[in-house]
């Protein structure tokens, strides 16, 4: 996540406004959601990472945010795609294991794969837009809706706090490990127990700093957010819309 967060800032596409990239992935995620046709889902998710990629993101680094929902992907399709019963049924690919008759049918195939393409075209949508825009520049221009606000600031703390937690993690794991903590399993173990605790303790005791520090600067129920001033490139922004046209269009069809 720190990664992340750094290239979000350092990235070739950090200066273009948030409004053009939320369009974009949002826009192309609907389409997504929506579509049947494989090759637009296909197309989608080319599009989505070859943008991640010309944002100058490390591919070997684009394939490790990969790695992490590609496992939640796999349990899914596994879970729609094989069938088991006591009772025989017609199955492209099956064995029997006791009583139980494990296999595939072609209507289950056929489900799963278009449920990958689905997942994986709404995922690139998301990580493109995790990769090119940090998350507290979205939290303070989504929270120029009054809906939206309330949300926004409490996804912003929750955000920084993930990164106070590791940080303080890192500093337990460090004292732990120079006094020997992590040598063999079995001092691991209870190591681990106290790093889990201790993390625990000192994230309620900021948050109750925090609290306090922002009743000593007259905290009135709303955040002030700080993001840079940002121009929407006309060109670009038609260019979005009739890329969305083109996707939509193509997915009626």
């Amino acid at each position: 996540m720190l990664n992340l967060d750094y290239l979000a800032y350092h990235n070739r596409f950090a200066a273009v406004s948030i409004l053009e990239k939320l369009l974009l992935g949002g826009g192309v995620m609907t389409i997504a959601l929506s579509a049947r046709e494989p090759l637009l889902l296909l197309f989608i998710i080319t599009l989505m990472n070859s943008i991640i990629l010309t944002a100058k993101i490390p591919p070997g680094y684009l394939l490790r945010l990969w790695l992490v929902p590609a496992g939640f992907l796999i349990t899914g399709l596994v879970t729609v795609a094989v069938s088991v019963s006591m009772e025989p049924f017609p199955a492209a690919i099956s064995f029997t294991l006791g009583l139980w008759q494990i296999g595939m049918t072609t209507a289950g195939m056929a489900v799963a794969w278009e449920l990958f393409l689905r997942s994986a075209a709404t995922l690139s949508c998301l990580l493109m837009i995790a990769a090119t825009t940090p998350a507290a520049y979205v939290a303070g221009w989504l929270s120029c809706c009054p809906l939206l606000r309330p949300v926004m600031e409490i996804a912003l703390l929750t955000y920084r706090f993930i990164f106070v937690v590791l940080h303080t993690a890192g500093q337990i794991y460090t004292a732990q490990q120079s006094r020997l903590g992590y040598v063999n399993w079995r001092r691991s173990l209870p190591a681990i127990s106290m790093l889990a605790a201790s993390i625990g303790r000192k994230a309620f005791l900021t948050a109750r700093d925090l609290s306090v520090t922002l009743a000593a600067r007259n905290y009135s129920d709303r955040l002030v957010y700080r993001c840079p001033l940002q121009t929407v490139h006309k060109g670009r922004l038609i260019g979005i819309i009739c890329l969305l046209a083109g996707l939509a269009s193509a997915g009626l069809l």
